[in-house]
């Protein structure tokens, strides 16, 4: 999933300043993979909850599995911000 979407995402970013459709193809792109990301954060948050992180120090798996799913939660946001900018414009255009 996420490898089609930066595929699709890769196609539009090079024509967002293209057509309102190669436009809304990037936006579609962006969307996709901030579901993608909000997934992947989900089983990583799952990943280390599991890995025991409930003592006095949690293990350091535990807090790459953290630090993992924030980023991922983070690309999900930035993803899902860039695609309102694009949908903005769009709507601008109309």
């Amino acid at each position: 999933m996420i490898t089609v979407a930066g595929q699709r995402l890769n196609e539009g970013t090079r024509a967002i300043a293209g057509t309102p459709a190669e436009a809304a193809r990037a936006r579609d792109a962006l969307l996709d993979l901030s579901a993608a990301s909000a997934r992947l954060a989900r089983q990583l948050d799952l990943l280390a909850a599991d890995s025991g992180g409930a003592g006095s120090e949690p293990p350091e798996v535990h807090v790459a599995l953290d630090q993992a799913a924030a980023a991922a939660e983070d690309l999900g946001n930035c993803t899902k911000v860039a695609a309102r900018a694009i949908e903005d414009e769009l709507n601008a255009e109309h």
